[in-house]
């Protein structure tokens, strides 16, 4: 699938439906309503409200409008923490559960085992709270949790 030839002002339809079309096939995420996609730099993903989108060719800079919420590419979308938490709710599929400590470490940034079956990017849960997004390959859990959302230590 092509990037959309747009800037961020205009909304690729048929760019949009493969994202989510990603979403739905990598988390089982449905296509929800009343939001629309934009495509900031290179591969980011942004979620904007419909009503928002219409607004766009009237503002003069929309460079980082809507919700920073992914990263894109052509065969699967990186969720952020922020995508994850908003967009997780939603999802049927890629979900593992951590247990206290395990979330603990992987909140820190670190990488943990966790064996699974299940490949490539997951919804990462403690209890019923979703942490974000994570990569799981070969029994490893690797964390996307940036730094400066890591907790502090005392």
């Amino acid at each position: 699938m092509r990037k959309p030839k747009s800037s961020p002002l205009i909304v690729d339809e048929e760019w949009e439906s493969h994202v989510w079309d990603l979403l739905f096939t990598q988390f089982g995420i449905p296509k929800l309503k009343g939001y629309r996609f934009l495509l900031s730099g290179k591969k980011r993903i942004r979620l904007i409200s419909e009503v928002a989108s219409t607004l766009l060719p009237d503002v003069p800079y929309t460079g980082s409008s809507g919700l920073y919420i992914g990263e894109y590419s052509p065969r699967a979308v990186r969720l952020t923490m922020d995508g994850a938490m908003l967009l997780g709710q939603y999802a049927t599929k890629q979900i593992i559960h951590l247990t206290a400590e395990q979330a603990k470490e992987w909140m820190q940034g670190e990488s943990i085992n966790y064996e699974n079956k299940q490949r490539g990017y997951v919804i990462v849960y403690h209890k019923e709270d979703i942490l974000g997004c994570g990569s799981l390959s070969q029994g490893i859990l690797h964390s996307f949790v940036p730094k400066t959302r890591r907790p502090k230590h005392p």
